[in-house]
Formats: structure tokens, C-alpha cells, sequence
């Protein structure tokens, strides 16, 4: 299911007048309150991405690269994806380093062959669209995510639980998107503890435990340093 054509146009028109207007700066992609490096934050939170390749879908400037070389050092591999051409060849620009790549591709109409373990997106599901309905748009790309993913995801979005909210955004009901990962695993984190009008789910597809203590394999690993049987 690609994007229909007049939303692909329609955001790389709404993009690209911005980077005409702010240049390398969050404006560009719609933020303005100085809080992009906690989204990366939280969405880098939950997952070990050391020896991982990460897929950034919807990836801007690629800036979260920061906080990924923060956390991994040199020790991961990248592939940011955009639909908007400026911003991926302004993000070559910054992070032009070996273990870092970047495409100007729709995420649901390519075929991609890479190994990823993980995918992350910030910021992809928030502008409201004409033709098509947000939710099939945000459980496509779930679904296209997990399919080429290994191990998880982490996706952030705006909370329909707030007091006002802009005609042109779109806002999420934590509990539908909820019903969407649960599709996929038992293993799912919502967090809403770091701003209230946004939050993030993480979808990690190994929800295996022992029936003897009915506790995810995953956790043992990632925090009990056990090795699952």
C-alpha cells in the first residue's frame, strides 16, 4: 500500500518550502520547542542497538545519529529513508560516515534487502492527511517494519489526550495504537512519562518466556544478563 501520490506530493512540498525557509534546523521538520533530542532519547531507550542496523524511517536530517553514536559508539549500521529529497541529501552532508546511509524512498513501496534489527520513526505519524486514513497508514508501516525487522521497533506519536489540538495534525489514541502492537507480540512498552501530549511504543517480536518463571527471555537478556535456554 504506497502512499497515495497527493500525500506524497503534498509533504514533500511541505517540507521542502521549509528547508527553503530554515535551512538545517528542527523548524524544518515541524519542531519548534527544542525537545527533538528527548523524542531520540526515549526512542533509543529500550534497545541495546550496539552491532545493529538501524532503519529511520521518515529520518529528516538524521540527526538521530546523535544520540545513536551516544549510545553505540561506531558499533551500529544506519539506513535512513525520507520522501523528501532535500532533506536526505542535507543529511549525507552531516553524517557522511561509512556506517551511515540514506534513501529518498516511500517506505511502503520499496523492497528492501537489508538485515535490520531494529526501526524507529519520530515524528511520521503526526501530519493528518487527506486521502487516506492515518490509522491504515500508521499499522502499514507497523507492519511493513516488523516485516523487515528482526527484532522490534520503536515509534513515537502525538496523544489524542489533550485539550486542543491543530486541524492539521493528527492525534493518536494510545489504546488503538496499543491494539496494533499487540497484534504483533506480547512484548510491547507504551511510554507517556516523558511529555503528556506524546508518546512511545515499542514492539520487541521475541515474547518468548519459560512457563517456570513467566518472564520474557528478552528481559533476562537485555537486564538479568541471563542466557535464555
Amino acid at each position: 500500500m504506497p502512499l497515495p501520490q497527493t500525500e506524497q506530493d503534498a509533504i514533500i512540498e511541505r517540507y521542502s518550502r521549509r528547508f527553503e525557509e530554515y535551512g538545517y534546523d528542527p523548524k524544518t521538520l515541524g519542531w519548534d520547542k527544542g525537545k527533538q533530542q528527548i523524542r531520540f532519547t526515549i526512542l533509543t531507550s529500550q534497545y541495546d542497538f550496539r552491532g545493529q542496523e538501524v532503519l529511520d524511517i521518515g529520518c529528516g536530517f538524521g540527526d538521530l545519529n546523535q544520540v545513536l553514536g551516544h549510545r553505540a559508539g561506531c558499533e551500529y549500521k544506519y539506513q535512513g529513508v525520507d520522501l523528501v529529497p532535500v532533506l536526505t541529501e542535507k543529511a549525507k552532508e552531516l553524517y557522511p560516515a561509512e556506517n551511515i546511509r540514506f534513501s529518498c524512498v516511500d517506505i511502503l513501496a520499496e523492497n528492501f534487502t537489508g538485515a535490520y534489527g531494529y526501526a524507529v520513526a519520530s515524528g511520521l505519524f503526526n501530519s493528518r492527511f487527506k486521502d487516506v486514513s492515518n490509522y491504515d497508514f500508521i499499522e502499514a508501516v507497523m507492519d511493513k517494519a516488523l516485516s523487515i525487522c528482526r527484532d522490534g521497533l520503536a515509534f513515537d506519536f502525538l496523544s489524542d489526550k489533550v485539550g486542543y489540538q491543530n486541524s492539521h495534525s493528527f492525534y493518536s489514541s494510545p489504546e488503538r495504537i496499543l491494539s496494533m502492537a499487540y497484534k504483533h507480540s506480547r512484548n510491547v512498552v507504551l511510554r507517556n512519562d516523558y511529555m503528556p501530549f506524546e508518546f512511545a511504543v515499542f514492539i520487541n517480536k521475541d515474547s518468548s518466556f519459560e512457563r517456570e518463571d513467566t518472564i520474557f527471555n528478552h528481559y533476562k537478556r537485555r537486564y538479568l544478563g541471563q542466557s535464555a535456554e
